[in-house]
C-alpha cells in the first residue's frame, strides 16, 4: 500500500453512490435553488446541482450571502437548500435569525459535526460553532451518521422546512459522503 500524501495526512474521496443518493433525495424533496459556498464535503453535491438545468444554482462568497439568496429563492417560489462548512452557521447567524423572523425556510447541509471524524485541528471552530449556534436559534439539527438514511432525512426535514417553514439543517460529519478507508 502507497503511503498518505501531504505530510501522512490521510487521503480521502467523496463516495459518488452516496452523493447520488444525497442529491436524488433533495431533488425529490423539491429541492429547486442551490446556494452553495465552496467546501470540501459539498463539492460534488454542488457540481450535480450546478449540471441540473432544472435547478438554479449559485455560488457565494459568504455564507450570510448564501442564507440570503435562499430566501429570496423561496420568495420567488422555489424550495431552496444552503450548502456550507459548520463554521458559516456562526457567520450566518444574524441572516438565519432573519430567516427564522420572516419564517422564509431553507433546508441547510452543514459539514463538521462536533465529536466525529475530525483530524484537524483547524477544524476546531467549526465544531465549537456549528450546533450550538443552530441551537440558539432553535433550528433542527439532524446529524447524518449513517449514509443509509440519507433519502429518509431529506424527506422529513424537507417536510419539516415545508410544514414550519423554518430552516432545518442536515450536519454531515466526514465519514457519512467519503469512501470508508482502512487507517494505516
Amino acid at each position: 500500500m502507497t503511503a498518505p500524501v501531504s505530510g501522512g495526512r490521510a487521503r480521502y474521496e467523496h463516495d459518488e453512490a452516496v452523493v447520488e443518493v444525497l442529491y436524488s433525495a433533495l431533488r425529490r424533496a423539491g429541492i429547486g435553488f442551490a446556494a452553495s459556498v465552496p467546501d470540501t464535503l459539498n463539492y460534488p453535491l454542488v457540481r450535480r446541482f450546478e449540471a441540473d438545468p432544472e435547478v438554479i444554482s449559485i455560488s457565494c462568497a459568504r455564507e450570510d450571502e448564501a442564507v440570503a439568496a435562499a430566501m429570496g429563492a423561496f420568495l420567488g417560489g422555489a424550495w431552496p437548500c444552503v450548502m456550507m462548512e459548520g463554521s458559516g452557521i456562526g457567520l450566518s447567524a444574524l441572516a438565519l435569525a432573519r430567516a427564522i423572523a420572516q419564517r422564509t425556510p431553507m433546508l441547510i447541509l452543514a459539514s463538521h459535526l462536533r465529536a466525529l471524524g475530525e483530524r484537524h485541528d483547524y477544524h476546531a471552530a467549526t465544531r465549537l460553532v456549528t450546533e450550538p449556534v443552530l441551537a440558539a436559534l432553535q433550528i433542527p439539527i439532524v446529524p447524518v451518521i449513517d449514509p443509509r438514511d440519507i433519502p429518509m432525512f431529506v424527506r422529513e426535514a424537507q417536510m419539516t422546512v415545508q410544514g414550519d417553514r423554518r430552516p432545518v439543517a442536515l450536519v454531515f460529519p466526514r465519514h457519512s459522503l467519503h469512501v470508508q478507508q482502512e487507517e494505516e
